[in-house]
């Protein structure tokens, strides 16, 4: 049997419409950009759909493992605490499993956007932007 990979986009959330807008955007263009997997978006607070219900979207799609994304760009305490906590992940090894159609599949936890190189040529790109 072939993987079929999900990949949770996890979104801080607003109430102001653009944010939701941002990181579903995220989302969508992983899934147009890599037709090999189901991408979905949740987000923390102030917007839906949650993180939990997120998750429940993947039923029907046959992914048989998830990898849940936050889309922050730093370590915080959504990132170390509430997010593995909502995931249910074992702290040690910052894996679990979650129930998708009827079956436990694994699910991994990545690394929020940090200090990578295609970031900075992001930043370097706003600023010729507006010189």
């Amino acid at each position: 049997m072939t993987e079929k990979i999900g990949i949770l986009a996890i979104g801080h959330g607003s109430r102001l419409p653009y944010n939701k807008e941002v990181v579903t955007s995220i989302a969508n263009n992983i899934a147009e950009k890599y037709e090999n997997v189901v991408v979905r978006a949740g987000f923390m607070e102030h917007c839906g759909p949650s993180v939990e219900e997120a998750l429940k979207a993947f039923d029907g799609t046959g992914v048989t493992k998830i990898v849940a994304v936050p889309v922050f760009l730093a370590s915080g305490v959504h990132i170390t605490k509430d997010i593995p906590a909502i995931l249910q992940l074992d702290p040690e090894t910052q894996k679990g499993s979650v129930e998708v159609d009827g079956k436990e599949v694994p699910l991994l936890y990545g690394k929020p956007l940090g200090n990578h190189e295609l970031i900075a040529d992001l930043v370097y790109t706003r600023a010729q932007e507006v010189l």
